[in-house]
């Protein structure tokens, strides 16, 4: 039986604080998903970012917005919180500054802290922010912890109630971050310098392609210790999640490089890690390849279908990309190791996409929905219908495509900076716990 899954971002949770977090609403949206039958939960990154969430400052620390302020004050760290206005956008601010404060004064270390702060990414985060941020390396390691620990709290209880989680693994960090500081021998550099960015050449996105303000990986020093750097965060992740889904796994076989300063149509492709690495990763029974999603969508080579095919990973399919209007076919509908998603984060939700369209588009896709008897009034509900009828084994759908919601909801705009990005949030659960029925 076909198994389904929800994507909301944990900024996108309701919050008495402007942004959604890892405190109480989590738990009520896990009831929802076990109420309803819903298997699997993704998050996307969370780790620490300045509203990017797929370039990190580091692949071990988490977002410090991300603590739950109604967590600290139930474990007597702070005495109160003021609530904010309920908004459908998340808050990017200091706003939650001052009661971290506090409760840093009143934290005492326990063996379980002093356990956790021996992670040496951890360590190097908080240095790095020690520097950068002006307060004590103390206290961004007290940050981490808190977050950890209430992170762990949530995947806890999702997982004792039946639901797994799904969290994104970024392809590259920021340039200034964490790990360029403490692994520079990691990233091509010359003379303590960037020389290339990483991005993609022009695609359906951007005429000139993407920048993605990351450096790229120096694929020969990464092998000269097994990959190490590589595997040790993958390792990571599978503490904090169940399944990792792999963003950009066609950077794992060739990935596309920049120098500074030009566009993407000055670009290259260079060989990645490929089979050396996943070799590697595989080598202790520790991770099993069964647990990675790959996102392998845009430009495909030959040699990356070979790559995923080789460890018959699962995959990706976006409806929006795979259904042809003029046949009225789909034309990725044949192999079942996919996991599907009408829209993915990059792209427009299902009805803004929709309504898009010209008249002829629409009476074209309605017919689509018709052919495969779906629901052809209310869009959202027939995307959903199709995706359980079709031969994928899980379907993953966006809140925003439960709900209908147009592209006012859209989670991010490709290579596009503007304040909508990574912001739309639900007010609360009651339009969701009405529209989730029809997930089925």
């Amino acid at each position: 039986m076909k198994e389904k899954g929800i994507l909301l971002p944990i900024y996108s949770l309701p919050s008495k604080y402007g942004i959604g977090d890892f405190g109480y609403e989590a738990f009520e949206f896990i009831d929802i998903l076990k109420e309803h039958n819903v298997k699997y939960w993704e998050i996307l990154p969370i780790n620490a970012c300045n509203r990017l969430p797929y370039s990190p400052l580091s692949y071990y620390a988490l977002e410090e917005d991300y603590i739950s302020l109604d967590k600290l004050k139930d474990d007597g760290l702070i005495t109160d919180a003021e609530m904010r206005p309920i908004s459908d956008r998340a808050t990017y601010d200091n706003f939650k500054e001052k009661y971290y404060k506090e409760a840093f004064s009143k934290f005492v270390k326990d063996n379980l802290y002093e356990e956790f702060i021996e992670n040496i990414g951890i360590d190097q985060y908080a240095e790095y922010m020690c520097k950068i941020g002006g307060e004590t390396k103390d206290y961004y390691l007290f940050l981490q912890y808190i977050l950890f620990k209430q992170w762990t709290e949530v995947k806890e209880y999702a997982n004792s109630n039946g639901v797994k989680i799904i969290g994104d693994m970024p392809a590259y960090p920021m340039f200034n971050s964490a790990e360029t500081m403490f692994n520079p021998e990691c990233f091509e550099m010359k003379n303590g310098e960037f020389t290339y960015e990483a991005g993609t050449p022009p695609d359906y996105f951007n005429s000139n392609g993407q920048r993605w303000n990351c450096p790229v990986y120096n694929v020969d020093n990464i092998k000269k210790d097994n990959y190490k750097y590589l595997i040790d965060r993958y390792k990571y992740y599978f503490k904090l999640f169940d399944i990792v889904r792999v963003d950009y796994f066609r950077g794992y076989d060739s990935f596309f490089k920049i120098p500074i300063g030009k566009t993407g149509k000055e670009g290259v492709y260079v060989d990645g890690v490929s089979y050396g690495f996943f070799d590697e990763l595989f080598r202790d029974g520790s991770i099993k390849k069964e647990n990675l999603i790959i996102e392998d969508l845009g430009d495909i080579r030959e040699e990356t279908v070979r790559l995923r095919q080789h460890y018959n990973f699962t995959r990706q399919k976006i409806l929006q990309f795979t259904i042809n209007l003029d046949t009225l076919y789909d034309n990725d509908n044949e192999d079942e190791n996919v996991i599907v998603f009408p829209g993915s984060h990059d792209c427009s939700t299902m009805y803004g996409w929709y309504k898009n369209l010209d008249d002829k588009g629409k009476e074209q896709f309605k017919q689509f929905l018709r052919k495969n008897e779906c629901y052809d009034i209310n869009i959202n509900i027939g995307v959903m219908q199709y995706c359980m009828k079709c031969k994928a084994k899980i379907v993953v759908i966006t809140v925003q495509d439960i709900l209908g919601l147009d592209d006012e909801a859209r989670i991010n705009m490709p290579g596009v900076e503007i304040t909508e990005n990574w912001s739309w949030k639900l007010k609360n659960f009651d339009n969701l716990k009405k529209e989730i029925v029809n997930f089925k």
